[in-house]
């Protein structure tokens, strides 16, 4: 399964999910109209961003492949969220995910 794959069927399988809300993030870097370079995200950020109710906790979800390796910013990221006590997910599959959420 490619990550794309992979982050859909996680956005639809636990998008609607009674006390979690996830979404989408990206990190890209643009040229405007004028050449201008405009950049959004955070290098290193997951894929998915999301909190969890009650306690507002924060989850983040990284998609990889089997073979997919995390870069030095992601792995920079994942230590910042859990040092905050938020939740990381390394996920290759759904599973993953409902596994963290298991946890919790």
């Amino acid at each position: 399964m490619s990550e794309s794959d992979l982050l859909a069927n996680i956005l639809l399988t636990f998008g609607s999910r009674p006390g979690l809300r996830i979404w989408r993030s990206n990190v890209l870097v643009a040229r405007d109209q004028s050449g201008r370079v405009v950049r959004a995200g955070v290098k290193g950020q997951a894929d998915i961003s999301g909190i969890l109710a009650p306690s507002g906790r924060r989850i983040e979800i990284e998609c990889k492949t089997a073979a997919g390796r995390q870069s030095p910013e992601q792995r920079r990221w994942q230590a910042m969220i859990e040092k905050y006590g938020g939740i990381y997910v390394l996920a290759r599959s759904v599973d993953d995910v409902e596994r963290a959420l298991s946890a919790t």
